[in-house]
């Protein structure tokens, strides 16, 4: 289908909606309940595209849609309201912005590159229908509004998410790792490498992305709740521990987290024993016991994606979660096939860290390292500029705070006998580890020291470095050198 501008439409997610009648005025959101559940039961011809709203973000991509084929005129709202998109999308619809631009009551934002007069044209000509719970009445509704004639309201206009004047940062890189000592401050490291280092390419919902493979994120230490600079709000994240901690599925939504990991169906199971083997697949509750009675077990893994998946338009974007017991603590790792780190991250990793500590708490242990690894790193178009906003804001800029090396520290020294610049390896406690490098030459010694791999942090890989060549240099000037401690 194409606009009155030759453009493309759907303009966003245009893989992942079921396109319809290109003259009808008639859009459906089914919210977190499968499209296909609705559109299969509506004529074909009574609508223009069906979708999802999963997210407060995709407010924007429905604005943005709407725009680009002003004959809609009419959007259906129906299905499970599970994150209550469909709250904030029918308040925006009612009541508009704030000046920050902020959906009133919500956590979700209207895109700065959007014109609030446009908004607001929007706004006074498309009507939008509240059935939520009324699934069984969207065919009728759609016909009657259809027989509506589809007269655009304004011309369409096509707004791109991506800013004019950022140069991409060309990088072959994989495996990027990024740590915080909490879920806040992490993301804003997550955001900054993925916006940094992403290539931009297609995405499976044609929309483009920017994308880094294999990302890292380690959490070192508690979350410090909320942040200000987060996207979401206190009841935005209870929704979503509802949905993830919830061991049963809603009407119509394909499947959560939480039956995945409380409820876990078993493939190939004939449906007369399901109902008495379902009691054997928390897979929580079977990992508890697993590390009770075997805390070094390397078998503590809960799998989310099952077999059958593979078939699946929407599969889970979490796969699995493997738990560890390493120095009295409990490690637990998560592995994303699929990771949105603007739209969905924060709330992962928050409920990620509530399910450690639920498990390290059954099992009288504190809680160690949270990791996250993202096979695809990912921020959508549509929220380029908003991720650049959050990262200008409140990280670019800032100097790196200073925390010590796990592996421990160097003490840098030199012996005027031997005319050498002498490194000291030490764990954190003050014992000496062993390793020693001598040498008169600071950078051939610096990058012995490096090939060891004994330093974990940028920050002290540069400062040992700056004081092996300040120790040289008092070296050769026949000058005392003092370690600055860092």
């Amino acid at each position: 289908m194409t606009d009155a501008q030759g453009t493309d439409w759907p303009v966003f997610f245009r893989d992942t909606l079921k396109v319809g009648n290109p003259d009808s005025g008639v859009g459906i959101c089914t919210l977190w309940t499968r499209k296909e559940d609705v559109f299969s039961k509506v004529p074909a011809d009574s609508y223009a595209v069906c979708g999802n709203l999963y997210t407060m973000q995709g407010i924007n991509a429905i604005v943005k849609n709407i725009l680009a084929n002003p004959r809609i005129r009419s959007v259906i709202v129906c299905g499970n309201d599970l994150m209550k998109t469909g709250d904030a999308f029918l308040d925006f619809m009612r009541n508009g912005a704030c000046s920050d631009r902020r959906i009133a009551g919500h956590s979700g934002f209207v895109d700065s590159n959007i014109d609030i007069a446009l908004l607001d044209v929007l706004r006074s000509n498309v009507e939008v229908v509240d059935m939520r719970g009324r699934e069984a009445d969207v065919p009728a509704k759609a016909k009657e509004l259809g027989n509506k004639p589809a007269k655009p309201f304004a011309e369409p206009v096509v707004i791109s998410g991506e800013p004019d004047d950022v140069t991409p940062l060309a990088s072959d890189e994989v495996a990027f790792r990024v740590s915080g000592k909490s879920v806040a401050d992490a993301w804003l490291k997550v955001l900054d490498t993925v916006m940094k280092f992403g290539e931009e390419k297609k995405s499976e919902y044609g929309i483009r992305q920017k994308e880094v493979v294999d990302l890292v994120t380690v959490i070192e230490g508690d979350d410090d709740g909320i942040a200000p600079w987060m996207n979401f709000s206190a009841a935005d994240l209870d929704s979503y521990y509802k949905t993830f901690f919830g061991a049963g599925t809603e009407k119509g939504v394909e499947y959560t987290y939480g039956e995945r990991l409380f409820s876990y169906a078993l493939d190939n199971v004939p449906d007369k024993f399901l109902g008495e083997m379902r009691a054997t697949t928390d897979q929580v509750k079977n990992i508890v016991e697993k590390l009770r009675k075997d805390p070094h077990t390397r078998r503590a893994v809960a799998f989310v994606l099952r077999g059958n998946d593979s078939g699946s338009m929407s599969p889970p974007c979490l796969t699995q979660i493997t738990w560890n017991v390493k120095a009295g603590k409990l490690l637990q790792t998560a592995v994303f096939r699929s990771n949105d780190m603007y739209g969905a991250w924060p709330l992962n990793a928050f409920a990620l860290r509530k399910l450690q500590k639920s498990v390290a708490s059954e099992l009288g242990v504190p809680a160690g390292q949270l990791v996250t690894i993202a096979n695809s790193a990912h921020v959508y178009e549509n929220s380029w500029e908003a991720a650049r906003g959050v990262v200008r804001a409140n990280y670019a800029g800032r100097p790196v705070q200073f925390e010590q090396d796990r592996n421990g520290y160097f003490v840098v020294s030199v012996d005027t006998d031997a005319g050498e610049v002498v490194v000291e390896h030490r764990l954190n406690d003050g014992r000496p580890s062993g390793y020693v490098f001598r040498g008169k030459e600071s950078q051939e010694l610096y990058r012995r020291v490096m090939n060891e791999n004994l330093i974990t942090k940028f920050d002290h890989a540069a400062y040992v470095g700056q004081e092996i060549a300040k120790a040289e240099i008092a070296m050769r000037e026949n000058k005392k050198y003092v370690q600055d401690r860092a």
